[in-house]
C-alpha cells in the first residue's frame, strides 16, 4: 500500500506544478520596474433613496369618518341647543388637548377668548397626540350641552397645563360643550 499513497502524492505535486506553469509570464519590462500602487478609483455616490415615508396625511385616530357634512365649530357653539343631544361632525381649531395623555381635546373657531367644545373619545379607545393644539380637527360623535362639576372641571385644567404652567382655579361647576367623539382626523 505505501507506494500507492507515495504515487498520489507524486501525482498532486506535479498537478500543482503543471497548473503553476500555465500562468502567463509576466513581461520582462514589468519585473524590472518597481511595482506601482494601485490607484484607488472613486466610485460614484449612490443615488439617495426615495423617502419611504409618505407624505404627511392626517392622523386619524379612533373609527373612520363618514361621509355627512361637517359643521363649523364656530355654528355648534353659537347655536348648542339645536345640536344638543344629537350625533354630529364638527370641524375647528384644537385650542386644547391633554399633556398628560392625549385623553382629551377641545375645538374652537381660533379665538383664544371664545368658548370651546371638549371632546372626549368613546370608551377612551383612542388617544390624540399631545402637540396638535393649533391644527384644525375634524371630530364625530355625539354631542351634548351639559355641567360638569368642579372638581371635574377642576381636573381638565390641571390636565391642560404644560409643563412648569400652574393650572387655573376652578371653584363652582362649569356649562360646557361637550362631545364623545367616534372618530378624529387632524390634519
Amino acid at each position: 500500500m505505501r507506494p500507492t499513497i507515495a504515487r498520489a502524492f507524486a501525482f498532486a505535486a506535479l498537478t500543482a506544478l503543471c497548473v503553476a506553469c500555465n500562468k502567463p509570464a509576466a513581461p520582462a519590462s514589468a519585473a524590472s520596474e518597481p511595482a506601482k500602487p494601485a490607484i484607488p478609483t472613486i466610485a460614484a455616490a449612490p443615488a439617495p433613496a426615495a423617502d419611504p415615508t409618505p407624505a404627511a396625511a392626517p392622523g386619524k385616530f379612533g373609527e373612520p369618518l363618514s361621509a355627512v357634512a361637517a359643521i363649523a365649530a364656530q355654528d355648534v357653539i353659537a347655536d348648542p341647543l339645536k345640536y344638543n343631544d344629537k350625533d354630529i361632525k364638527v370641524t375647528g381649531k384644537v385650542s386644547g388637548v391633554c399633556q398628560k395623555k392625549g385623553c382629551w381635546m377641545t375645538l374652537s373657531t381660533g379665538d383664544p377668548q371664545g368658548q370651546s367644545v371638549r371632546i372626549s373619545f368613546k370608551d377612551y379607545g383612542f388617544f390624540v397626540p399631545k402637540d396638535c393644539m393649533g391644527k384644525t380637527a375634524t371630530v364625530e360623535g355625539h354631542f351634548a350641552a351639559k355641567t360638569i362639576s368642579a372638581a371635574e372641571a377642576q381636573h381638565y385644567a390641571q390636565d391642560a397645563v404644560k409643563e412648569g404652567e400652574t393650572a387655573r382655579k376652578v371653584t363652582a361647576p362649569q356649562h360646557t360643550l361637550a362631545l364623545v367623539a367616534t372618530g378624529v382626523e387632524i390634519l
